[in-house]
């Protein structure tokens, strides 16, 4: 229960951390009782441990995540109470775990399961969830289907809404119209939000039958706007002047807006932000896992602030632990390239190719880049130079590799003799 609430709250005295620093001087609202009660599939063999897995989109939805043990209910039935802020949109899926192994969930047509949404709107709530299917073992099932219309206050439809039943999920069409098929005979929980937080969350049961579909035509409130001034204070080991940026789970917080540097060492930035809704963020040098924030145990700090409704203006004062994960070195990477280009990009890859970092300039031609967390990483860490934030175009040179887990910094000074389009 510790980690769950490093997790979700992240601030006040982390005392989870083992350490004393103040993190932040917003206080999130009061936590509520939230009941998550699940269904198995027939076939999950018994004896296995269940886990509600929280999950953490800033990061990504895969490496940042927080396993809660479930108890059993009964032959096919798991449930679990924890508390929660109010306010809270929790991501999150289920996993089993056995002798052989852990599973994620799936979808009845086995698909894996990205991640459910459940919206912490008061005490007392019970999230019922039915789980279709787990990775390694599929069934045929019957199904049906929600489907429906989004609207604002004013009778607009709402394209672009992010529409989640059952881990399944999708977004509404200029027209504000979803459809969302797959789902097993039953009552499901239908959430939607808005990826920029201008609307507010909603959600509702909607009974589906095998083979049928289930309306729903929902209309959604708008949020208001309130100026928040964030002041960073960054690690002490900080080299001053050194470009950080703010990321977070809304459209513009994606964006990663620059801070500004104050003349007293810290980082300050004004963003126009949502009431009422949930917002994860978190300070970084890259993005929302290279060279983000950390604690000084090396876990990763996830920040979240609900601006109250009617607040209009809100100062948050923060303060960074650690840039660095671990005990493994930082990597230096110096770049020297032809041409007059005044931008260039670093972009790292650890299964899937990542954003693209901008580097630091050192001169025409010359730039550089430190990548202090993660490093900790036991396979090679594969590497490109770009020359516009969607690497579109690429040092012809191709991929390049560099060797994770080392005890000493490494300085890795590379030359692109041309560039390419990708």
């Amino acid at each position: 229960m510790k980690r769950l609430l490093c997790f979700l709250v992240a601030l006040a005295l982390s005392a989870c951390s083992g350490q004393t620093t103040q993190l932040s001087s917003y206080e999130l609202p009061r936590s509520v009782d939230v009941t998550f009660s699940a269904l198995l599939p027939q076939d999950t063999p018994a004896g296995e441990q269940i886990f509600l897995v929280l999950l953490d989109d800033v990061t990504g939805l895969a490496l940042n995540t927080q396993p809660i043990a479930m108890h059993s209910t009964g032959e096919q039935s798991v449930s679990l109470k924890i508390s929660i802020p109010q306010g809270s949109l929790l991501k999150y899926r289920y996993m089993r775990q056995g002798v052989a192994g852990s599973a994620n969930e799936a979808a009845a047509n086995g698909t894996a399961i990205e991640f459910r949404a459940f919206y912490v709107d008061g005490p007392g709530h019970v999230a019922h969830d039915m789980v279709a299917a787990w990775t390694d073992m599929h069934m045929q099932q019957e199904t049906g289907q929600v489907s429906g219309q989004l609207t604002g206050a004013d009778g607009s439809p709402l394209a672009d809404m992010v529409v989640v039943a059952a881990g399944l999920q999708t977004r509404t069409d200029p027209e504000g119209q979803f459809v969302l098929p797959g789902l097993l005979q039953g009552l499901h929980n239908v959430l939607a939000y808005s990826p920029n937080g201008s609307q507010r969350t909603f959600q509702q049961g909607a009974l589906v039958a095998a083979h049928s579909d289930t309306p729903a035509t929902i209309e959604v409130q708008p949020s208001s706007l309130a100026s928040v001034t964030f002041w960073l204070t960054p690690p002490a080991d900080h080299t001053a002047g050194t470009p950080v940026f703010l990321t977070g789970n809304l459209d513009n917080l994606a964006a990663r807006p620059l801070m500004i540097s104050q003349a007293d060492g810290r980082y300050g930035l004004i963003l126009q932000l949502p009431t009422g809704v949930d917002i994860r963020y978190k300070y970084t040098l890259g993005d929302g896992l290279w060279n983000a924030e950390h604690l000084s145990d090396g876990s990763f700090l996830l920040r979240q602030l609900i601006i109250p409704d009617g607040t209009s203006e809100l100062e948050i004062h923060d303060q960074a632990v650690s840039w660095s994960a671990g005990s493994a070195a930082p990597i230096w990477f110096e770049l020297q390239a032809p041409g007059d280009n005044l931008l260039a990009y670093v972009q790292f890859k650890l299964g899937d190719w990542s954003t693209p970092l901008p580097t630091w300039p050192l001169g025409p031609g010359h730039w550089a880049y430190r990548l202090n967390s993660p490093t900790n990483f036991a396979q090679t860490l594969e590497y490109r130079y770009c020359l516009d934030p969607a690497c579109t175009v690429v040092d012809s040179a191709g991929i390049r590799s560099v060797e994770g887990n080392q005890p000493q910094l490494q300085e890795i000074r590379d030359v692109v003799a041309g560039w390419q389009s990708e």
